[in-house]
């Protein structure tokens, strides 16, 4: 299996001048951990996730119409659409990050994939071993 099998396409992308409370608000509305967030050409320039938005509120930046640029992670763990999910997700694993945004070959975001995605996937397959399991008598 790929990543691209499991991200979130389209990423949810943000421009650098986006406020803090502008991006909680995208993450609350669409029910989502992270943003992408991309400069003037499309390109990624960081991440905003949970973590620094509670950071931000903490920090009393809210309400003041601070630019997200200003609280966003730079990462260079990212993923490739065509590699191997058990890759990207042990890199999240040895990273300690839950989401990873997934670029192209010039930098662009495609995708986002998250440990909710990977992990969504584990029922079906539990579900599945425990029905061959039961076939066969174990």
């Amino acid at each position: 299996m790929r990543t691209k099998d499991l991200m979130q396409v389209p990423p949810v992308t943000v421009g650098q001048d986006a406020t803090i409370e502008e991006v909680a608000g995208i993450m609350w509305n669409r029910n989502i951990g992270s943003v992408i967030v991309i400069n003037g050409k499309g390109a990624m320039e960081g991440i905003v996730t949970e973590r620094d938005v509670v950071y931000a509120v903490t920090k009393s930046l809210t309400g003041k119409q601070v630019p997200v640029s200003s609280i966003m992670s730079r990462t260079a763990l990212i993923a490739s659409p065509n590699e191997n999910l058990e890759t990207t997700v042990d890199r999240m694993i040895k990273g300690g990050v839950r989401h990873l945004p997934v670029l192209d070959k010039e930098g662009n975001p495609v995708g986002m994939i998250s440990m909710r995605d990977a992990i969504g996937i584990s029922e079906p397959l539990l579900k599945f071993v425990l029905k061959e399991a039961k076939k066969r008598g174990r």
